[in-house]
């Protein structure tokens, strides 16, 4: 249906259009990156020279368009403001205005239903606080979304639906929750306008937001497997071409991706097409090495007992090895009654965790905690294993510490036998490192923390950011 409507604009720009014809992304209420060369681009007549005019400059842009009525132009945007700018395309007597811009930061934020996800919730699944943040919407706070509607392409396009919103109560209840909880963060501690382009899928993999030859490299998905129309979200390819591929010349600061749920059963190469998608977007937008975040996906009980364990343990391995990245941890963020959630409802705290990665790695807010506690390194002792944390802050900690003695729980160790059982936890003199010991266990080899399809546990950092689940083995189980 995409490729008839963009064929139809091509022929009406070929014959006679009654104004200029820009892409949904470049409407009223958008937000543009400040200090930038951000693209200007659209239809019109076949031949003809159009002018361009922005607000915020006194120069004027003329561009003569080719054969098939294509333009594209480059402008220079000046700092952020939340005056409201305007920008005029004129094409003989034909005046196009796009009224109310601001200029901001813009994110790209992307991923399947955890990211998709609206304020409206899903069925039985709500949304945490929904209702007070709806009701504190305010279209003059400067953070505006452009949801993406959802279209699966077999070949790259040039035009995604989509039309930038304001947050009004009207609308608020259509962005997606964690986006939206990002860019008000990013907005109240960098006082700036914030657009959001939200493009996500439910249901989503990977390989849907990677290009074919990239695709192609890999074994582990049937490319040839019959998918009928109303299941092609778990296509190769399609929200690459459909749903990104028309945003690229869109000038962005940086994207945010929370996905993996569809790739659990292929966790062993999601690392390293992770890796290769977050080169190809780049690559894509050919802004550099933009920055780009990655939310873990929340313990849930899966089918599997450790796959969902080794897919996170991919996200957080595909943070190390991507330059420019970081990794958001959500292990703390299930209630009990939601273990069989795969949309657990408290998603302010990770747009939050995510904006606080933006602000400390890509804004050098320097007092900004944003890090989780890592595994670092281990020994093995005689009856113990000694466990070493990075990014600890002033020590680790359980959630709820008030000064009392308060247990650490969702550790495990095991021996050769690779039979774990739950370990008694004891913090280091440094604050830093945890012993483990169990009866049963007499001489451990190896050490485990939440690895497991659903474990929660209650370790965090001064901060309270939780400690990111891990292993100390490589075992196949």
């Amino acid at each position: 249906m995409r490729s008839i409507l963009t064929f139809l604009l091509l022929v009406l720009a070929q014959n006679a259009l009654p104004k200029v014809v820009l892409p949904d992304v470049l409407s009223e209420n958008m937000v543009l990156q400040q200090n930038s060369y951000i693209k200007l681009w659209g239809i019109a007549k076949p031949h003809k020279c159009i002018q361009i005019k922005v607000s915020w400059s006194d120069k004027v842009y003329k561009y003569c368009t080719k054969k098939d009525g294509a333009f594209l132009i480059t402008v220079k945007t000046p700092e952020a403001s939340f005056t409201p700018q305007k920008i005029t395309f004129t094409e003989g007597k034909i005046v196009t205005v796009v009224n109310n811009v601001l200029i901001g930061e813009v994110w790209f934020c992307s991923g399947q239903s955890n990211m998709e996800m609206t304020f409206k919730g899903f069925n039985n699944q709500p949304i945490e606080g929904a209702e007070k943040t709806i009701s504190e919407a305010d279209p003059n706070n400067g953070v505006r979304m452009l949801v993406t509607k959802r279209y699966g392409a077999e070949r790259p396009t040039r035009t995604a639906e989509g039309k930038w919103m304001l947050s009004t109560e009207q609308n608020v209840p259509k962005f997606s929750a964690v986006a939206y909880h990002f860019a008000l963060k990013l907005r109240s501690e960098l006082n700036v306008p914030v657009g959001i382009i939200n493009s996500s899928w439910g249901g989503s993999s990977v390989e849907g937001w990677m290009n074919k030859d990239l695709v192609d490299n890999y074994t582990d998905l049937d490319l040839k497997a019959e998918i009928p129309e109303n299941e092609n979200w778990k296509k190769p390819n399609i929200m690459f071409n459909g749903m990104l591929k028309p945003y690229t010349d869109y000038v962005i600061k940086g994207f945010c991706w929370y996905q993996g749920e569809s790739n659990i059963d292929r966790y062993a190469t999601y690392a390293s097409k992770l890796k290769e998608m977050v080169s190809l977007w780049r690559f894509e937008w050919g802004l550099g090495t933009l920055p780009f975040y990655i939310v873990e996906i929340a313990p849930c009980e899966f089918e599997h007992p450790t796959n969902a364990a080794k897919l996170r343990e991919a996200q957080y391995n595909a943070s190390t090895i991507i330059e420019n990245c970081g990794f958001v941890s959500t292990s703390d963020l299930v209630r009990p009654e939601e273990s069989k959630v795969v949309h657990p409802s408290q998603k302010a705290p990770i747009g939050e965790r995510l904006a606080n990665q933006a602000l400390f790695n890509t804004y050098k807010k320097d007092s900004i905690c944003a890090k989780s506690p890592n595994y670092f390194s281990h020994q093995l002792n005689t009856q113990s294993i000694t466990v070493h944390f990075e990014n600890c802050q002033d020590g680790l900690q359980p959630s709820g510490f008030t000064g009392n003695t308060v247990g650490l729980i969702g550790f495990e160790i095991a021996g050769e036998d690779k039979v774990f059982y739950p370990a008694n936890a004891v913090l280091g003199e440094d604050q830093k490192s945890v012993i483990l010991q169990s009866d049963q266990v007499p001489y451990p080899a190896a050490a485990r923390y939440c690895f497991k399809t659903y474990a929660v546990g209650n370790t965090q950092n001064s901060c309270g950011l939780p400690l990111i689940p891990f292993r100390t083995d490589d075992w196949n189980d």
